[in-house]
């Protein structure tokens, strides 16, 4: 299901007549569904927590600490906050970063135990400080492509997108169903 047609799909649930081709057609719905539908989307990621959209990523440090620390060689703010040793960069589609796990060095860990880790926002650049020079992220990721959502999060984003539209455009939205209920009674009634 396209992103356009899970905006429509809001429209119909508020009554709206109006219906958008693309994101860029240029109609009110479209410009305000394109403002919108990265936040909703990625609010809905971070909520939800779907299987399919949480991944490991490999962490490679950016900051490392010296090897020791004292009166000589002074801390300064090319090493991490003390006192975590590596500072890593998030990835780019992150939204939650859940756990660090250490990478297998030669047998597969079967049960990995989470480390501790610390999220850090620094001039609008996210970091996460740790302590293992070569980690594994398990974190949630925005998936841009709608193909891998299930019905239960589609289900979820438009109901968002109805009540977000129905401030935009005037009207509430209907009482709230499932996506095979609609389908029964768009069918029940073809006018």
């Amino acid at each position: 299901m396209r992103p356009e047609d899970i905006v429509n799909n809001a429209l119909e649930i508020i009554g709206h007549e109006q219906r958008i081709a693309t994101f860029g057609d240029g109609w009110p719905e479209a410009v305000a569904a394109r403002d919108m539908w990265g936040q909703v989307r990625d609010a809905q990621l971070s909520v939800l927590r779907p299987e399919w959209a949480v991944w490991d990523d490999e962490l490679v440090p950016s900051k490392s600490a010296p090897p020791w620390y004292d009166d000589v060689n002074p801390w300064t703010p090319d090493y991490p906050d003390l006192p975590w040793r590596y500072e890593y960069k998030l990835p780019e589609l992150c939204l939650v970063p859940l756990a660090l796990h250490p990478r297998p060095a030669y047998l597969p860990v079967w049960r990995p135990r989470p480390m501790r880790f610390r999220a850090k926002t620094a001039s609008g650049v996210h970091t996460l400080l740790g302590d293992d020079p070569a980690p594994i992220l398990t974190s949630v990721h925005s998936v841009h492509d709608t193909e891998p959502w299930d019905n239960n999060f589609i289900d979820a984003v438009t109901e968002t997108l109805a009540k977000r539209l129905a401030g935009l455009f005037g009207k509430a939205p209907r009482p709230a169903q499932g996506r095979q209920e609609r389908e029964a009674e768009s069918a029940d009634n073809p006018g």
